[in-house]
Parts: structure tokens; C-alpha cells; sequence
């Protein structure tokens, strides 16, 4: 009576595996059943002035959209790109802020549009950096992409080479050079241009013009004038030849047209090719490797990359409805002859009868070796999911790394604490000691005069008493973010020492 209870239970179990194979094969015996033809997908309609093409680019070469929230994920931005397009005061927030804290923080920025805008206090340290409304126009139709009457607006940039004699190109070694080497089809549509009286700040190099026979045409009066000598198409600047910044990359263009879907199909153009450019100079490709964007168009957060992809990825086939009584009974058919064949052969009686005619200590050790073998696996997966090659912790500035000893102690404590201070206080300290001042605590900052140039002085003074504040002042929590944030003012403040804008009036320098 045992053996056979446990060949019905066996039975039972055999069952269950036809009935787990029976939906297995249940897809299979649909598909093969199918008889309806597949609709065909509607055509995609790709609008010749938006920019899914752009975005889709940047889907494939795996940069993913962000929100406004999302940006700051990590407290870090030295990944995140920022690309705004059209008009950027349509929306109900200021996307220049957000490309100038993402540039502080070692990030890239794109900035394209034709609409006026005043970039010089975000991006020029005050100095004149505008988009003009005037469009650009063309006598040269040799240097000009459209025919017919707008021939005349869609001219080609001319890009300025690396190291010109008078100075004005990018260096030759600069990611910058490359953007525009060898392309003389960039095609605008109906652009502005960018006035320029001082390449400072994120605007460093200007890196492409207009042809020389193009004029300023005033479209709302008929009005045309001279191209000042000062107008560009392109400016741009990055942190990684001279000021020691973070790495940060920044493009400024004066027509958002040159990326719309239009222009990167345009037969003879060669926008196709400076939009792929333009996308490995904000990701860094293989160097800094930004993969996070912030893309705004008029004022519109885009939160969606991938929608091209998408489009043109057929649907799944519609699938009739099965038959679930006829698939039902032909598995049912073949469990059955499957459960007889094996009765009449003895196998289930032969395979127990050699499983419970061994030896009782075979048993027992095989009992014990499945145990064993069950509590090393175990072992094995808890182990791997808990390594303990822990990374160190990230290094913090002022303060020295090295063998195990009291500066490595000091160093953990500092970042297990979020404080900095000390380090921080000691690096401004040094900076007001390399200009030769030489402060004490709690005393109060010499005498400051600023230049005549500098356009905001008040912020420039209140930086400069901000830092004699966190050199000689009362003790204060710095943060790692904080510091991130504080430390390229740091150098603008030496560099604008160095040019002559501001310095300390020391008691020998006033009159007795």
C-alpha cells in the first residue's frame, strides 16, 4: 500500500508538469493558428520645425532626459548638460540660472536662439554679450544655402580658425577647434547674431562668423544696416586649458535653426554633421562622459528622448482569440497516452524500487552531501552580496591624502562630518597671502578699490568681504556641496585680481 500511495502521488506530480507545459506551449500553438494579417503601423510624421531629431541623437548616444527636479540628483553636476533652445523666457522659470549653477558645478550648456537676450551677466562677467533681433542677410549667393527669395537669410557660417593672428581663434588643442574645422555648409535659417565688446567668463573664444557681403536687416522696418565687426554666430569656452576649473563646456549660438529637423535632412548641408560634433563636445566623449540633460525648448522642459525610437518600432501582432477548449483537449490527449506509455513500461515502480533498495548508510551519505552542498551555496550568495572591499571616501580639498597616519585619520573625520572648514579657511587664507595680504582673526578687510570696468562692483565687494569673512572670521560649517559651489569663485576672484580690477589699499599706499 505505501509504494503504491507514492506511484499515485507521482502520477499527480507528472500531471502537474503537463498542466505548467500547457502554458508553455499555449503562445506557440496561437501563433501557429493565426490566420488575420498584421495592420501595417501608421506613417510618422516628423514636424520640419521641431527638434525630435536632435533629441533622438542624443538618445542614441545614450544621454537621458531629465526634469527640473531631478538635476540635482547626487549633489553633483560635473554629468549634466543643459540645452535650451528658442525663446527661454516663455516658460515659468529661468533656464540660464540653471545652465549657470550646472557650468559652476563642471557641467556643459547649450544655448541657441534667436530671440534678443542678454547673456553677459550670466555668461561674460558683466561684460556685452547679446542676441541681437536684427536677422542676418546675404549678398553673397555663393555663401548662401536656400533658393528663391529667402536665399538671401539662410547663409553659411564661416568658422574662425584655431590661433588667427589676431589672436581671436581657440586654442588649436581645444575640444572648441574641433567644432567647426572643416565646415563651410552649416546652414542658418533666418538668424540673429551675437554682439560681443570682451570675450571673459564661460564666453572665451569666438569660433564662427558670418560671410563678409552680410548685412543687419531689421525685419519689423525694412531697415538694413552694416554687420558691426563685433557680431558673431558662435562663442563658446572650456575649463579645461587655462583656468583650472572643473571640466565645463559652453556653446552659444545665435540661430536655434541650424538643429531643427529640416536642416539636419537639408540635401548639401552640413548641419547633420556639426549637430554630432556638437553632441560629443557637451558629452565629453571620452573624457567626462555626461549623460544626464536638461532639455529646454521655448521655455518647455523636454522630458522625452526617445520618442523617434519609439515610433518606428513596429507594434506586437494582434493575436486572434485561441481556441482554449480544443488546445485543452489535445494536451489532454497527450497527457493521457504520455502517463500510459510509462505505466506500461514499470517505470515509476523501477525507478523506486533502485531508489529504496540502496544501502541505508548510501542514503545517509547522500543526505549529508546535499546539506553540505545547499549550506556552501548559501554561504557563497550571502558573501557575494556583502563585499567587503569598501571604496575609500573621496578626497577633500586643502586637506593631504596619503599612507595611513594623522592627516588620514583627519581626513576621514572631516568627511564622515560634512565639515571643511579648516581646509577651506586655510586655502582662502592662502589666497589673500599670495596677493600679499596678510589678515588676522576677527580683523576687518583693508581697503578695496575696484576698477572703473568692472560693471557690478557691489557684487564684487560684497565676494570679496564674504571671503574675509570665511578666512578671518568666527568659525562657520562648510559643506562638501558648499564647497564645490564656492571654489571657482575662488579663482574668478585671483584672476580678476590679476587683471586689474580690484585690489587691497595697503596702510603704506594712503596718504599721511
Amino acid at each position: 500500500m505505501e509504494v503504491r500511495s507514492i506511484r499515485v502521488a507521482t502520477l499527480r506530480r507528472v500531471q502537474g508538469w503537463l498542466a505548467f507545459l500547457a502554458l508553455c506551449l499555449t503562445p506557440a500553438l496561437v501563433l501557429a493558428q493565426r490566420d488575420t494579417p498584421m495592420e501595417p503601423a501608421p506613417p510618422v510624421e516628423i514636424p520640419p520645425g521641431g527638434s525630435e531629431l536632435l533629441r533622438a541623437l542624443l538618445d542614441r548616444a545614450g544621454v537621458k532626459p531629465l526634469s527640473q527636479d531631478e538635476i540635482w540628483a547626487g549633489g553633483q553636476t560635473s554629468d549634466v548638460i543643459v540645452i535650451i533652445l528658442g525663446d527661454p523666457n516663455k516658460g515659468d522659470f529661468q533656464p540660464l540660472d540653471y545652465a549657470r549653477r550646472v557650468l559652476t558645478g563642471g557641467g556643459a550648456a547649450l544655448i541657441a536662439t534667436d530671440t534678443p537676450l542678454q547673456m553677459g551677466d550670466w555668461f561674460n562677467w558683466g561684460f556685452l554679450a547679446n542676441i541681437v533681433s536684427y536677422r542676418v542677410k546675404t549678398e553673397d549667393d555663393n555663401a548662401t544655402h536656400a533658393a528663391g527669395a529667402w536665399r538671401k537669410f539662410c547663409p553659411y557660417v564661416v568658422p574662425i580658425e584655431a590661433n588667427e593672428k589676431n589672436g581671436d581663434g581657440p586654442p588649436a588643442n581645444s575640444p572648441l577647434a574641433a567644432l567647426f574645422a572643416g565646415l563651410n555648409r552649416i546652414a542658418t535659417n533666418n538668424s540673429a547674431f551675437l554682439m560681443m565688446n570682451a570675450f571673459e567668463g564661460e564666453m572665451r573664444y569666438p569660433l564662427a562668423r558670418f560671410p563678409a557681403k552680410s548685412v543687419a536687416f531689421q525685419p519689423q522696418t525694412g531697415v538694413q544696416r552694416a554687420m558691426p565687426p563685433n557680431a558673431f554666430f558662435a562663442v563658446g569656452g572650456d575649463g579645461t586649458q587655462e583656468r583650472g576649473w572643473r571640466r565645463y563646456r559652453f556653446l552659444a549660438l545665435a540661430d536655434h535653426s541650424v538643429f531643427i529637423n529640416q536642416m539636419l535632412i537639408e540635401p548639401g548641408t552640413q548641419n547633420l554633421e556639426f549637430t554630432y560634433r556638437t553632441i560629443d563636445f557637451l558629452t565629453g566623449k571620452g573624457t567626462d562622459d555626461r549623460r544626464r540633460c536638461l532639455f529646454v525648448e521655448d521655455g518647455e522642459v523636454i522630458e522625452e528622448f526617445d520618442g523617434l525610437r519609439k515610433a518606428f518600432t513596429p507594434p506586437p501582432p494582434q493575436l486572434p482569440t485561441p481556441n482554449l477548449g480544443a488546445i485543452q483537449d489535445k494536451l489532454t490527449d497527450m497527457g493521457n497516452a504520455l502517463v500510459s506509455d510509462l505505466q506500461q513500461r514499470n517505470i515509476f515502480n523501477t525507478l523506486l524500487d533502485k531508489l529504496f533498495g540502496l544501502p541505508v548508510i548510501v542514503r545517509f551519505f547522500l543526505i549529508i552531501g546535499v546539506l553540505y552542498a545547499t549550506w556552501f551555496l548559501l554561504r557563497r550568495f550571502f558573501a557575494a552580496r556583502k563585499p567587503t572591499d569598501v571604496p575609500s571616501p573621496p578626497p577633500v580639498a586643502g586637506v593631504p591624502s596619503g599612507p595611513p597616519g594623522v592627516f588620514e585619520r583627519r581626513r576621514k573625520e572631516l568627511i564622515l562630518r560634512n565639515n571643511v572648514y579648516e581646509p577651506v579657511r586655510d586655502t582662502v587664507r592662502e589666497f589673500f597671502a599670495s596677493i600679499g595680504i596678510h589678515g588676522e582673526q576677527a580683523s576687518k578687510p583693508p581697503k578695496l578699490v575696484i576698477s572703473d570696468e568692472v560693471r557690478k562692483p557691489d557684487s564684487l565687494r560684497d565676494a570679496v568681504k564674504d571671503f574675509w569673512k570665511l578666512a578671518f572670521g568666527p568659525p562657520q560649517k562648510i559643506t562638501l556641496n558648499r564647497w564645490a559651489e564656492l571654489e571657482p569663485y575662488v579663482e574668478r576672484l585671483r584672476a580678476a585680481h590679476a587683471a586689474g580690477k580690484w585690489r587691497f589699499v595697503e596702510q603704506s599706499d594712503t596718504p599721511t
